[in-house]
């Protein structure tokens, strides 16, 4: 066996359209891609608010190109974050553009719209692959509070108290759920879980979503939102 570890420009969907073709056959994909809580609203290369674009929307493209490479009984693990508690989907204005809605510009609000939207693009797939009749699992995870450069935009000054007081892990112990997620056995999950220690917990309740209307419309504005950028997205899930 072996792991592939690979950089994508967080920026640039053009990585996942190059990163497609260097595959074969693949046990489990991890999505660890991030980014959290510019002060400003900044774009990708595509225009997309910086955290969509780059927390789901990459992903959610990503995983599509690579899910024909899956092995039958492979798993898509996603990394979200408690943080989706405090987020929103705005469907009209997804990303925070000026000229479409008065929906002003939060950073923590934008970081939790996208990790809100990684566990409903979990729940998402889960669905539609077991509508395929798929044993590849989807989930999605909080990996805990981590002194990492994720928090890059975050003053100098606040550093020390982060690490004294707001991280509660590692980055040994912040590891250890994704681990657990890509590792434990698949018999574990039913797909569309939300984990945390290592333990499945319930997120909130529109991460809940039981009717599961909206990670369809999510799923939905998402693909739509790909294709208006200049990507073909395969017409087949797998």
């Amino acid at each position: 066996n072996e792991i592939i570890q690979k950089h994508c420009k967080n920026n640039d969907d053009e990585s996942n359209v190059k990163m497609e073709t260097e595959c074969d056959k693949i046990d489990i994909l991890l999505n660890n891609a991030g980014v959290m809580a510019p002060p400003q609203r900044t774009s990708t290369a595509q225009g997309l608010e910086l955290q969509f674009g780059t927390n789901h929307v990459g992903h959610h493209m990503f995983t599509r190109l690579l899910l024909p490479y899956m092995n039958d009984e492979g798993r898509v693990v996603t990394v979200a974050s408690t943080a989706h508690e405090f987020g929103q989907l705005d469907f009209s204005n997804l990303n925070y553009e000026d000229d479409k809605t008065d929906r002003g510009y939060s950073a923590w609000g934008a970081y939790g719209q996208s990790k809100l939207a990684n566990i409903l693009f979990a729940k998402g797939l889960s669905d539609k692959l077991k509508d395929n009749g798929s044993a590849i699992r989807a989930v999605s995870l909080h990996p805990g509070v981590i002194a990492t450069n994720l928090w890059r935009y975050s003053p100098k000054w606040a550093m020390p108290f982060l690490n004294a007081i707001v991280a509660d892990k590692n980055v040994q112990q912040g590891a250890a759920t994704n681990v657990f997620s890509c590792l434990v056995d698949s018999s574990e999950f039913k797909g569309g879980e939300y984990l945390k220690d290592c333990g499945v917990v319930d997120p909130n309740s529109q991460g809940q979503d039981e009717l599961g209307t909206l990670r369809g419309k999510l799923w939905d504005a998402t693909e739509e939102m790909i294709r208006e950028k200049g990507f073909e997205m395969p017409s087949e899930l797998l």
